[in-house]
């Protein structure tokens, strides 16, 4: 969808997910989304490739690529492991308490000082330094498991670590220069926030749901597809 056309469509309905959620299966796509971030460096170590890997949760970022053979894109900078047909982001306790999703008084909301109070927050975060990176199919990440799943070291493992990981396998992704937040209404709430880049929408909330024991505003891409749909190798 077109930019202008996003912000034409007055049918759309904002809340992404209406619906409820149960709380284990919200917990067991973070534990997927885990696992498959484990698998992938063990095949950027099977690789060879040098990398810092992040042991703290909360801090928008899983892996720092270090050394030679990465390419320049992705060296030094933080990085998000995703899986290949997910459309989860990121998510914010502090979010869901910032603004009024239960509803405000006419004429006591202002939506653009929420967005500049919303970028804040997020350049606070730093994820506007983030690039995001995933598989481009499913293919790939089955791949990717194998090579992690495999305990022997050996070169031909290597070989494979190599080979995939040096081809256009991947989504790299992050917000263009320029990019900008909307925080959106309806019936006197807010009910989501949209996060625009390059001309059109990046990521957008739901509104809050219960995750992990806490309110929570999660993000999500409009398709599996991030931003531009850049794709690229991660090894030289």
């Amino acid at each position: 969808m077109r930019f202008q056309e996003y912000l034409d469509d007055i049918e759309e309905n904002l809340d992404i997910i209406d619906g409820e959620i149960d709380e284990k299966t919200v917990e067991d796509w973070g534990k997927n989304g885990k696992k498959f971030e484990t698998k992938m460096v063990k095949a950027i170590d099977a690789a060879g490739l040098d990398v810092e890997v992040n042991r703290y949760a909360g801090k928008g970022w899983d892996i720092k690529p270090k050394g030679a053979g990465w390419i320049a894109n992705l060296t030094g900078k933080d990085v998000n492991i995703k899986q290949a047909k997910t459309k989860w982001m990121f998510g914010s306790t502090e979010l869901a308490r910032m603004l009024p999703w239960d509803g405000f008084k006419e004429g006591e909301f202002d939506a653009d000082k929420a967005a500049a109070k919303v970028k804040k927050f997020i350049q606070k975060q730093g994820l506007q330094k983030v690039i995001y990176l995933k598989p481009n199919s499913p293919e790939i990440q089955a791949k990717i498991n194998d090579i992690a799943n495999d305990d022997k070291e050996s070169k031909a493992k290597e070989k494979k670590a190599k080979e995939v990981l040096s081809k256009k396998n991947f989504y790299i992704e992050k917000l263009a220069p320029g990019w900008s937040v909307r925080v959106l209404t309806r019936d006197n709430r807010v009910s989501s926030i949209a996060i625009d880049s390059g001309g059109k929408v990046f990521m957008r909330s739901e509104k809050p749901r219960m995750m992990g024991g806490s309110m929570t505003v999660a993000f999500r891409t409009p398709t599996h597809v991030p931003g531009k749909g850049t794709q690229g190798s991660v090894m030289k």
